[in-house]
Order: structure tokens, then sequence, then C-alpha cells
């Protein structure tokens, strides 16, 4: 009689040589725990014998696969340990006969299954790569991704912090030309600038122009000034201001007198500080008598952009014009795309115009790689269309966005130019 799961002979009672059966045995079990054996799939379905299943240890599966194929194991409870070395970047799934509970092999991966001869399930490993854990998305992943964590599972994002040194530069530098009296003293005189030497957001307006003032969207900034005076007050404060007061991390210098020395000079720089659209820095003195700044090079108000509400997805809009009548199906853009780029739900932000408006609804098909992901519609009698997209598309590089005119072309529709709000994803 053989044992229920692994089929080794027992020893009869009153047996000659009981120790035949009982080596037996010792090498039957010796081998089910440690031994390996390799399996050549011959590129289709395979079902383990019951030698091949309760005599080893381990199964090697090799061979090439085109498609996913299935490992049979027999009805048993049974622990093994199974490895996909097939090639072809193909699955191996192990599993009993019937509709039992499977376990996934993934090339190159070594998997310990146990099972009850009805379900079959995975003790540990089966990830051959990253991809392969159940919680992990790399689907559209690029070079130099990170991974995201969005409380479900994880998921390519782009690189990130990593890559904010390569975003644009924003601030702005601004100075005199001429020298500036400071004749009224015991209060803060902020100091008029009368050149950018560069603005990058019009921080800067001359009708205000001892001011910078944050646009919207910015959210911190770094203000760093200098003065040189012409004839130095015998006690000075020199400080960054914002919206008229004293600001913690604002940055000042005080001076109570410099004696011997004529042009001092004056160097000061903020914290970073968080902003909001509106507010305004202004570089202030406090003189206890007249002084005079010179207008040089040495005297200049700089603001430096930390951060920015879209700091983590700069724009990266998309767009293209088609002069006169669109034909049927015509395509009016094609875009190869050569940066990561998010278009949102509905393609929030973009905007598209017509020079002659429709007679009836006219719908351009959006699409990327020939699938389509959004419509473009101009209402009946309308210039401007609206945008449908149900999600958010994430467009890689080297994919193609186009865009398709309806098969039955507008009567009058005519002169189409459009912008689709895109956005890089770092």
């Amino acid at each position: 009689m053989p044992s229920p799961n692994l089929a080794v002979t027992h020893v009869a009672a009153a047996q000659n040589q009981k120790e035949v059966t009982i080596n037996d045995a010792v090498d039957a079990l010796d081998n089910a725990m440690n031994r390996a054996l390799s399996v050549a799939m011959a590129d289709a379905n395979l079902t383990l014998t019951g030698t091949q299943a309760n005599r080893n240890g381990l199964i090697v599966l090799t061979g090439t696969l085109t498609a996913s194929r299935t490992l049979t194991l027999p009805a048993n409870h049974r622990r093994l340990a199974i490895r996909n070395a097939t090639n072809g970047g193909q699955d191996v799934r192990a599993k009993y006969a019937g509709s039992g509970a499977e376990v996934v092999i993934v090339p190159g991966a070594t998997v310990l299954v146990q099972g009850n001869g009805g379900d079959l399930y995975g003790v540990g490993g089966g990830a051959g790569a990253l991809g392969d854990l159940t919680d992990v998305s790399i689907a559209g992943a690029a070079n130099g991704d990170v991974l995201q964590f969005d409380g479900a599972a994880w998921g390519a994002t782009g690189v990130g912090v990593y890559n904010r040194a390569l975003l644009p530069f924003r601030g702005a530098l601004l100075r005199r030309s001429t020298n500036f009296s400071v004749a009224t003293t015991g209060v803060y005189v902020a100091v008029p600038w009368q050149t950018a030497e560069y603005d990058s957001d019009a921080f800067w307006d001359a009708g205000q122009p001892s001011r910078l003032t944050i646009p919207a969207g910015v959210t911190k900034v770094r203000i760093v000034g200098n003065i040189e005076w012409q004839t130095s007050p015998t006690s000075q404060l020199v400080e960054v201001r914002k919206n008229g007061n004293s600001v913690p991390g604002g940055g000042a210098v005080i001076v109570r007198g410099d004696s011997g020395y004529s042009n001092q000079m004056r160097n000061l720089s903020s914290a970073v500080l968080p902003v909001s659209a509106g507010d305004w820095f202004e570089l202030a003195v406090y003189v206890g008598t007249a002084g005079e700044l010179r207008g040089l090079e040495r005297t200049w108000l700089a603001i430096e952009v930390v951060e920015t509400a879209d700091a983590a997805d700069p724009p990266a809009d998309i767009s293209g014009y088609k002069a006169g009548q669109p034909a049927a199906d015509e395509v009016i853009a094609r875009v190869p795309v050569a940066r990561r780029t998010r278009l949102k739900i509905d393609l929030a932000g973009s905007h598209a115009s017509a020079e002659a408006a429709a007679t009836a609804s006219a719908d351009f098909d959006i699409r990327v790689d020939g699938v389509s992901s959004a419509t473009m519609r101009f209402a009946a009698a309308a210039t401007s269309a609206t945008f449908i997209a149900a999600s958010d598309t994430v467009l890689e590089p080297g994919q193609v966005l186009s865009v398709v005119a309806p098969s039955t072309p507008d009567a009058t529709l005519a002169g189409i130019g459009f912008t689709l709000a895109g956005s890089l994803v770092l």
C-alpha cells in the first residue's frame, strides 16, 4: 500500500527484506525534497506524471514558448518548486486539472507551490521583474521614471523631483541707472527701480517701480538684493519687506555707522518664502541721517522662483491649424511627441477656434497612434470647440498624436486652429 501523496510503498506486515522497502522509501523522500528534474516543454501545455511530480523537489521547465502554457500537476497534496526557464518571454500557469486556483510563473521566476489536489497556491517567489508584482503597474514607463504610490498601487510617474533642475529659470533682476537720494529719515523708504535686466513673468511694472509682484501660480520665492551707498548714513537698516511689512525670513542688515568708509555696500538674502498671487516685495531702507544710493551695477534687487503650483507638470501644449475646409477624414494635424506629455480629462484648458462657423455639429477625432483618444467638437453655428475625453492620456516619446476630420465634412466649417493643453510628465 503506498503513502497518500507521494505514493511511497509501505512496509508490509511480516515482510521479508524490509530494508529494501525502507531504503526505497528513504530514497523516494530524499528525491521528493531535493532532486531537480529538467523538463523540455514542446511549446504546448504539459501534464507532469506522478513520478515526475512526486520524486523531484524542483521542476525546471525549458524549451521555447510562443504563448502562455499550462502545467498540470497530479491531483495530490504536494509542495513543489517550479522554475520557468523557458525562452520566448511567456508565463507558465501551474494548476490541477479543473477550474481550481492556479499559480502564474513568469519567465525566469522560481515559485514554491502548495496544493490540495484542487487549488494550487504560490508559497513564495514568482516575480521575475518588478512589474510582475500585483501592486505595481509599469505600463507606459519610460527611461528614468520613478514609482509613486497612489494609495492602492505603485505606478510610473516620470522622474519627478530628479528633473526639477531642468525646468526653465523664472525670476527677475532689477537695477538703478542713476543715484537715488534717501532724504527721509525715521521711516522705511522703498528703493524705486529703473530697469529690468531680465523679467520672465512680468514681476516688475514701471508704474510701481519699487515692487516685485507675484503672478498667479508661483508658490515660493527667494529675494536677494544689494545696495551701494554713495554717501552713507550714520545708521541704517536695509530690509526685504513683503506687502509693506517685515516678514520672517525676509532678510535684513542693520548698521549703526561705519566710520572711515564712504562707499558702503549691503547684501541681503531672504529665506524661501511662501507667496500668493498679488503679494509684493520691496527693498526698503531706514536711515537716521540722509544718504545717497549709487545707481551702478552694485545696486540691484532680484527674485527667484523656487516652487510653482504646476512645478510637477510644466506646460507642453500641442497646436495645429488647418486652412480652408477639411476634406472627409482628412488628417489636419500629425504631431510626433518628443517628451512624455499628459492631456487631462476633457483636455482641460484646451481651445479651438474656426474662422467660419459650423453649419451642423462636427466632431474631430483625436487619436494616439491611430487609436481614438478624445473628441474636438464644433457645435452647430459655433466657431469655438469643446473637448471630450473620458480620462487622462499620457503620450510617450515617439507616439503620434493626430487630429482627423469628420467622415462627412461640414458645409461651412473652415480655418480651424487649436491648442491642446498638455503638461510634461516629470
